[in-house]
């Protein structure tokens, strides 16, 4: 708490002015970085529900990079989030994961519905891939970025090639 405080310029009693504790800090900043934009239409009137999933992804992946050196403590937070029932980030965390594959795999029907994919793909499984593509994706890139030659895969080339296999008009 102290490097925060000092980072934002304030007083460490400050902080906990606004947060009770380093973990209800912690889980506002998850909540932050994982959460959708307001103010969009629902998920099951979306016109090209693909491209919606892609940028959902994109944006999670430009929001955690934009942490700079802190984007790997937030992965590593959400890479623990089964190791405590009672821990209150990983409660967080797994609402924000719940809360992300229900709005993917309501894309993913709405695609279905517009043809945009066979009508026999498992939006639940696809939900989970997408998800586990781009968080895997944004762990090769705060791990390995300047420390590998070569470019790293896009979360947004990953989830067009994994759509494109399932046979979808992306």
């Amino acid at each position: 708490m102290a490097a925060i405080a000092d980072e934002a310029g304030v007083a460490k009693g400050s902080v906990y002015l606004y947060f009770d504790s380093k973990e209800a800090l912690a889980g506002d900043l998850v909540r932050y970085v994982f959460t959708s934009e307001e103010g969009s239409d629902p998920p099951s009137q979306i016109g090209r529900p693909l491209d919606h999933i892609v940028e959902f992804c994109v944006q999670q992946e430009a929001r955690i990079l934009s942490l700079g050196e802190f984007s790997s403590i937030v992965l590593h937070m959400w890479s623990h989030v089964g190791k405590s029932e009672n821990n209150q980030i990983a409660r967080g965390i797994r609402q924000i994961a719940s809360e992300s594959l229900f709005l993917i795999e309501t894309l993913v029907e709405r695609a279905k519905e517009l043809s945009e994919l066979p009508g026999s793909v498992d939006a639940a499984v696809t939900a989970r891939v997408a998800l586990a593509l781009t968080y895997g994706l944004i762990q090769q890139r705060v791990t390995f970025e300047g420390n590998v030659a070569g470019p790293t895969a896009s979360c947004a080339d990953a989830l067009r090639a994994y759509f494109r296999g399932l046979a979808a008009s992306v």
